[in-house]
């Protein structure tokens, strides 16, 4: 039916269902160009035909959809019975700024303890070798009346038809063990302090680093500083060396009497300081280098059933003492004997500090601090360190032992030594001089 057709002319029922169209869907008047593009697009004329109810629905659905795609994880709905699992998120692996600034401040503090470490050791060798130099006391070696000897103007002596010089770059020292601990010496107990039961020189030379020990004999009789019960000096008497520590404080005075007459016997060669040693303290000082191994001179299995003669044994604590101090007095020539096991002993110790000093600078100072309490010396913890650094930096070699030869006499109560003086003398010509003469 024409749209246009005049409403007079449409028949009456018409009329009325056009009406009653109009009202219920108001429609705008397409413009030509929607006519047309409604015409070519089949959608657009179903949706003309479509409700309006139906258009919204449709409208509705992607909405729907979209909204259930944005559900939370959390409000999903389950699954055959069973709620999904959230998938929980591992914290992400993250340096916070102080961690990585004490990251940072560990290599530096290691640094600066290394420097430090570094500059009380030059600190030390420098004052130490200050130390000594001021120390060295130059003193003329007087020849024993029966050598036959020539002392020239250019500070030389000619000995069997050989010139020598003094060797200037020796280091001496007394070292002593003794049998009594330093706590129970006193001023008031003059001849009762104790005795030097282990005697030797250690010298060092600054040049090379080389060890020289020589061992004296506790029953060695040479002249001795003798003090009457009030400490007033009372003369000099020959008797065994170990006594002369007895006429003494103990300490200080007791170490330099027994430096006075071991200068004697040796016919005033310098000695640059001492140090006596109470056994008590041998203990700590050998466990603190991991024992000491030595090859069991003599049967001693009444001291210590490991002491079989052979058995290689590293001594542990105590043993250690045992080994250095005991003998069968029994026996004239024991004292000798036990000499041996000292020299030995004392050997194998050096060995262990220096091949353990390396890798532990701190070795020495702990050293010297764990000997304290039982030690009595005029040589400071900077000597030491100077005089290890000496060795350490020259390569350590085991020292060169040697003891002072004699004879052993039965005497009214006690074994006497007596010293072979041409031998000793031969003895100081071969450690103490040099056939070069000095700069």
């Amino acid at each position: 039916m024409d749209d246009h057709m005049n409403e007079k002319e449409m028949p009456l029922k018409e009329k009325s269902l056009r009406e009653k169209s109009q009202k219920k869907m108001p429609r705008r008047k397409q413009s030509q160009r929607e006519k047309i593009g409604t015409a070519n697009n089949p959608e657009e004329m179903n949706r003309e035909r479509k409700r309006p109810e139906e258009i919204a629905q449709e409208k509705a659905v992607p909405e729907k959809i979209a909204q259930e795609k944005a559900v939370p994880e959390e409000n999903a709905p389950e699954e055959n019975g069973r709620k999904k699992k959230k998938k929980e998120k591992k914290p992400k692996k993250t340096i916070t700024v102080s961690a990585l600034w004490i990251l940072t401040l560990i290599p530096t503090v290691l640094f600066m303890v290394l420097l430090v470490v570094i500059a009380v050791f030059l600190f030390l060798r420098h004052q130490g070798a200050a130390n000594l130099s001021q120390a060295v006391v130059q003193e003329s070696v007087v020849a024993p009346e029966d050598v036959d000897i020539v002392e020239d103007d250019d500070g030389s002596i000619t000995y069997r038809g050989q010139k020598y010089w003094y060797n200037e770059d020796l280091i001496t020292f007394l070292c002593m063990g003794v049998d009594k601990s330093t706590d129970e010496t006193s001023e008031e107990n003059i001849g009762g302090n104790g005795q030097a039961d282990a005697v030797f020189l250690a010298i060092i030379n600054k040049e090379t680093g080389k060890i020289d020990l020589i061992s004296i004999s506790r029953e060695a009789m040479v002249d001795v500083n003798v003090y009457n019960t009030d400490g007033e000096y009372a003369g000099v008497e020959n008797m065994q060396l170990c006594l002369s520590f007895a006429y003494g404080d103990g300490k200080e005075s007791s170490c330099e009497n027994v430096l006075t007459s071991v200068s004697r016997l040796f016919y005033g060669i310098p000695i640059h300081g001492y140090m006596a040693m109470d056994y008590n303290g041998l203990a700590d000082l050998n466990d603190d280098v991991g024992g000491v191994t030595v090859n069991v001179l003599e049967d001693l299995t009444w001291a210590d059933p490991a002491f079989v003669q052979g058995n290689v044994v590293t001594l542990q604590g105590e043993q250690a003492i045992l080994y250095v101090r005991r003998r069968d007095i029994s026996q004239l020539s024991s004292n000798n004997s036990r000499m041996q096991r000292q020299k030995q002993y004392l050997g194998e110790f050096l060995k262990s500090v220096f091949a353990n000093v390396k890798s532990d600078p701190t070795l020495i100072p702990t050293l010297y601090s764990d000997a304290e309490p039982y030690m009595v010396t005029n040589v400071g913890l900077s000597e030491v360190t100077y005089l290890a650094s000496l060795i350490v930096e020259h390569g350590y070699s085991y020292p060169d032992m040697c003891s002072v030869a004699g004879d052993v006499l039965q005497g009214e109560t006690y074994a006497e030594f007596y010293v072979n003086k041409a031998a000793l003398y031969d003895l100081i010509i071969e450690k103490f001089y040099t056939t070069e003469k000095p700069e």
